[in-house]
Formats: structure tokens, C-alpha cells, sequence
């Protein structure tokens, strides 16, 4: 009777599991773990070559780490108090260049010695995205815009608009195109050689976040507790696939395609990293990310995620400021 009393409880919390991540999952294949901030992470950028990482406290300052030799290279702050705080970054494609935004502000930053090399005051952020070379930004803002910026000029070269406020913002690596996601239920491509829209997609709910793949051939869509679908970026968008979530769905936070396309690594916001098939939107993954015990409730927001060049690791960062590499094979 114990036994069996044993398996019940076993199957129930499986079921548990399933509501909140793909799967009955289990820890995953861990092959490294770092603590950066004792006190958690507010936002988080990991560098495309996984060399660098910048993690901003909850109490309003960022540090750049050299995640190899697990050191703090610098700290990043411009104001002395919590009031400010990054809540959003991103490295370029060779490292050079980190971009930070505050909630009225953003910034340009040397990674080599963390010097700063461009300020521009601007009122109501919500996140940010950088090109390959680092010289453009596009700034996603509550203002209904998202404004791809020359941050060399100092100018707006193009105004992507919304009918609400702009959650998640992304940039292809080849340069070619621009995703935005709002609160207006869609996601928006624009093509990035004349400023054009090229389509839109209604996901039935304000858009949690949205990924281009490096090759800019595809788009990741997903909507708050929703759907998460990957389409192509062609004249007409169409549905490649739709992510396979046994339960009544899931908030996406952070994403990233591999270099050939074919998977995509997603964060939750509760907990939960998942590994898909890009073609058909399966699952071939999902595992639970390490908490700390002191941490109230159990859980941990996936800030960001990089899959590895040739596919065998992913390295992720959580809001408990905890790192952790992945085996993936």
C-alpha cells in the first residue's frame, strides 16, 4: 500500500510538472553552474559567442562578466540609486559593443574596458535589440513605436508603429529585417533595407516576446499564457509551425534559433526551459532550471539563452542569478 501510495503522489506531480513546463520533466544535463547575483537579476544579456554576460541587479547596477573565468570584468551604473536599473541589453554580434536601457535613457558601451560612447535621453523604454555591426539599435517604447536607431549618427532612421505599447523588439543578424511585438495582439516584420511592412500576425493576446533567427528566415511569435508560433519571413508569413504545449500555453521570455535554424531554445517565465523542433514545432527538451532554496515561491524567470554553434550546449541565465550550461546532445 505504500508503494503504491508512492506512485500516486509520483504521477500526480508529473501531472504538476506538465502544467507548467512541456513534459515530465526532469533537471536536464547540467555541465557547469555560476552564481553571479547573490540577490537576483532584473534583466540579462548573454553575448552571441557566449563569451560575455551582463546581469542587472535588482538593485540598479549592471556587471559585465567574462563567463569563462566566472569574473566581473566591471560594473555599469549611471545613476547612484535603485531608482534607475537596466531593464534590458544586448551585445553585437563580435562582442564590441553592449547597449543597456533604462526606463528613460539608453546606452552605448565599449566591452573591451566598459567605456561609455553614446547617451540618449528617452522617455518610456520596454526593451532593445542591436545589429550585427553594433551601430543600430531598435528601441522598442510605450509610446506605440519602435524606432530603429543610428546610434553612430545619433539618428532615427525608421519609426515601426503599433497601436499599443511595444513589449519585445528583435533584429535578424544579416541585417535584413525587423520584428516588433506589442500589446495590440501582433507581431509586425519590416524590412530593414527601405522600412517597409511586410506582414503582421494576430496571436490573440498581447505578444510576450518575439525572436528572429540569425539567417533572418524565421520568426518566432508568442503571446502571454498563449500560442507560440514560428513563421517565415516571406511576402506572406507562412506558418511554418506551431509549438507543440500540452498545456493551455506558455509565456516565452527569451528564445534563440541555432545558427542552421533547425532548433529553438525558449525560456518561461516560470520556470521552465524548453528545446524544439524547429520544422515541427515537437518538443525534444524541457527541464527545470536550479533554484536557489532560499528563493520564495520555488522559481526562476529564464532571462536569456544561447545555443552553441554546432548545437551540443546551451548556456542560460535565470532571474535568481543563477548561470548554467547545458549538455544538448
Amino acid at each position: 500500500m505504500g508503494q503504491l501510495n508512492l506512485h500516486i503522489l509520483v504521477n500526480i506531480l508529473c501531472i504538476f510538472i506538465v502544467l507548467n513546463v512541456t513534459g515530465c520533466s526532469d533537471k536536464g544535463k547540467e555541465l557547469k553552474q555560476w552564481l553571479h547575483e547573490d540577490t537576483g537579476s532584473y534583466s540579462v544579456a548573454i553575448s552571441p559567442d557566449s563569451r560575455y554576460l551582463l546581469t542587472g541587479s535588482i538593485g540598479g547596477y549592471g556587471r559585465v562578466w567574462d563567463i569563462d573565468k566566472n569574473e566581473v570584468l566591471y560594473s555599469l551604473q549611471l545613476k547612484d540609486n535603485s531608482d534607475g536599473g537596466f531593464i534590458a541589453a544586448a551585445f553585437s554580434e563580435d562582442s564590441k559593443f553592449l547597449v543597456t536601457i533604462e526606463q528613460q535613457a539608453i546606452t552605448r558601451w565599449m566591452v573591451g574596458d566598459g567605456r561609455l560612447v553614446g547617451y540618449w535621453e528617452w522617455p518610456d523604454l520596454r526593451d532593445v535589440a542591436i545589429s550585427a555591426s553594433g551601430r543600430y539599435a531598435l528601441i522598442g517604447t510605450k509610446a506605440n513605436q519602435a524606432i530603429y536607431f543610428d546610434m553612430q549618427e545619433g539618428k532615427m532612421v525608421y519609426v515601426f508603429t503599433h497601436h499599443e505599447k511595444i513589449s519585445s523588439v528583435s533584429l535578424s543578424r544579416d541585417g535584413r529585417f525587423a520584428l516588433t511585438g506589442a500589446d495590440d495582439w501582433h507581431a509586425s516584420l519590416w524590412n530593414l533595407s527601405n522600412g517597409e511592412h511586410v506582414w503582421s500576425k494576430n496571436m490573440e493576446y498581447k505578444i510576450s516576446h518575439v525572436e528572429l533567427s540569425d539567417n533572418g528566415e524565421l520568426a518566432l511569435a508568442n503571446a502571454f499564457v498563449g500560442q507560440s508560433k514560428i513563421f517565415s519571413t516571406g511576402a506572406t508569413g507562412t506558418l511554418v509551425s506551431q509549438l507543440d504545449v500540452k498545456s493551455r500555453g506558455m509565456t516565452v521570455v527569451s528564445a534563440d534559433f541555432s545558427d542552421d535554424g533547425k532548433i529553438l531554445a525558449t525560456g518561461r517565465a516560470a520556470k521552465g526551459i524548453d528545446i524544439w523542433d524547429v520544422k515541427s514545432g515537437k518538443s525534444l527538451k524541457s527541464w527545470l532550471p536550479e533554484v536557489k532554496h532560499k528563493v520564495q515561491p520555488d522559481s526562476a524567470t529564464i532571462l536569456d539563452l544561447n545555443i552553441s554553434s554546432d548545437k551540443s550546449e546551451l548556456l542560460s541565465e535565470s532571474s535568481t542569478g543563477i548561470g548554467q550550461l547545458w549538455s544538448l546532445k
